[in-house]
């Protein structure tokens, strides 16, 4: 059975002022796991904290109902996807789930605390990308345990020292967690991402996807336009968790997910090729 840890009140009882503190923050972060400090702030080094780590954080904080409402429909969510994990997850599974805030690090995040695997879910950064709603979050929940599923039933990673297999490694594991995330949804076109004509153009456009994706791996260029709010290809988000998906289905044309989830990098480098023709 899945467990929820909702750090929702500690957060409105730190931060009574409604003003971020790194110093309040870490004296709270040390009640979810003294692990999660170092793992936030380094994560965190890699961007201008004042610029953009401190206004999302000073903005959640300050919207208090928001906080309270987030924590209520995650609890909802929580609840909905119990009876729903039996179709990826072999019975005794108990995902460790720990609603909190983040240093903007990741609406979602599957990592490591205290020796245990635990889904991350920053507060800050699902308000920011404004998911804070039953259909976002739902999403977001189920590509997390996607992650979860790839990492207990298969092999998350391969060795991945080259740009190249950096960028197969994500695409595989994206796509993995997707098509999770559309089984546990009951809908094998569903996409959290999918706003504004997101689905639409990126089917109109999968060959590009493929052809561009292919090109920048091939010439060990970056694939970082393809993943993350913060960056887009053709001034789409994300397009990326598209054709990794399209990927993982191309896939299960001769394989299952559970022999896709341990798949070398050697066949899947063979393979997307053939899925580029």
């Amino acid at each position: 059975r899945m467990k929820l840890i909702d750090t929702t009140d500690d957060i409105l009882s730190a931060f009574k002022d409604r003003n971020f503190s790194l110093k309040t923050w870490e004296n709270y972060a040390q009640t979810i796991s003294p692990d999660l400090i170092s793992l936030c702030e380094t994560d965190s080094e890699k961007y201008p904290f004042q610029e953009m780590v401190q206004p999302v954080l000073t903005q959640v904080l300050a919207d208090k109902d928001r906080l309270v409402k987030l924590s209520q429909c995650f609890h909802t969510l929580t609840d909905e996807l119990q009876h729903r994990l039996p179709l990826l997850f072999p019975k005794g599974t108990d995902p460790e789930l720990i609603l909190y805030l983040g240093l903007c690090n990741g609406a979602g995040w599957m990592t490591k605390l205290n020796g245990r695997d635990v889904l991350l879910f920053g507060i800050e950064k699902i308000i920011e990308l404004n998911w804070d709603n039953p259909d976002d979050l739902r999403g977001l929940i189920f590509h997390e345990i996607g992650h979860l599923w790839h990492k207990l039933c298969g092999n998350l990673e391969f060795p991945a020292v080259t740009s190249q297999e950096r960028s197969l490694l994500q695409l595989w594991q994206e796509g993995i967690a997707m098509v999770c995330e559309q089984i546990l949804c009951g809908n094998d076109q569903y996409y959290h991402q999918d706003k504004d004509g997101w689905l639409s153009w990126c089917l109109k456009h999968e060959s590009l996807l493929k052809k561009e994706f292919g090109i920048r791996m091939d010439k060990e260029e970056s694939t970082q336009d393809f993943f993350g709010d913060w960056c887009s290809f053709h001034g789409y988000s994300d397009t990326g968790y598209f054709l990794g998906c399209q990927f993982i289905r191309y896939l299960l044309k001769d394989y299952t997910l559970s022999e896709i989830a341990v798949l070398s990098k050697e066949k899947l480098f063979m393979k997307y090729h053939s899925f580029n023709q």
